[in-house]
């Protein structure tokens, strides 16, 4: 087994695989920008996200650089550790068609690339069109309500929503890993 660098000269003089060569492996005809989180390596205020080695740490960092409308993918590539990241602030995910995908082996629970949210954060996807695949979505806080979608037409594949892993919220009867308040037409495939 040989490296795509052997049999694609254009890989042997440093050129890099770009947006349309990763859509496909997506699953979609066309993708815009994309910006890399890596919890372990990266960083958010010396890096722009443009590569595996120039990763954010947060998936906030790299959603900011995104612009709505134009099909940008959002990559979780873990080098290390549980693969999550550690989201200090909210994220509202409410610009059409951004794609947020895990660079790990598809499992069916505990993928290892994803969103852990710290403190009293949660993450709220208000738009429509948009991918969310191979991903964990965590919550270590006394938060009944992690992951709420308001947006229609997205699609969720390969998605673990575990929910809080806060014992106060665990014995809580108004406890949701996933709150659906009025997002209609979402598919969820291989979910748990």
């Amino acid at each position: 087994m040989g490296w795509a660098r052997e049999d694609i000269p254009t890989l042997k003089y440093g050129n890099k695989i770009g947006p349309s060569d990763v859509a496909g492996m997506l699953g979609l005809p066309y993708v815009g920008e994309i910006f890399y989180v890596d919890a372990t390596s990266g960083s958010d205020t010396a890096n722009a996200g443009k590569s595996q080695d120039d990763a954010f740490a947060t998936v906030s960092a790299a959603y900011t650089a995104c612009t709505s409308a134009k099909h940008d993918v959002v990559i979780i590539a873990p080098t290390g550790g549980t693969g999550r990241t550690s989201e200090t602030a909210s994220i509202t995910w409410a610009k059409r068609f951004t794609h947020l995908i895990g660079n790990v082996a598809p499992t069916a629970q505990d993928a290892r690339a994803g969103v852990g949210m710290a403190a009293s954060t949660v993450f709220t996807i208000s738009e429509n069109g948009c991918l969310f695949k191979n991903l964990t979505f965590t919550q270590t806080a006394d938060v009944n309500e992690p992951v709420t979608i308001t947006g229609d037409y997205n699609s969720f594949i390969g998605v673990d929503f575990k929910g809080s892993l806060n014992a106060t919220t665990g014995d809580d009867t108004a406890m949701r890993a996933l709150n659906l308040d009025g997002g209609q037409e979402n598919y969820f495939g291989g979910c748990t």
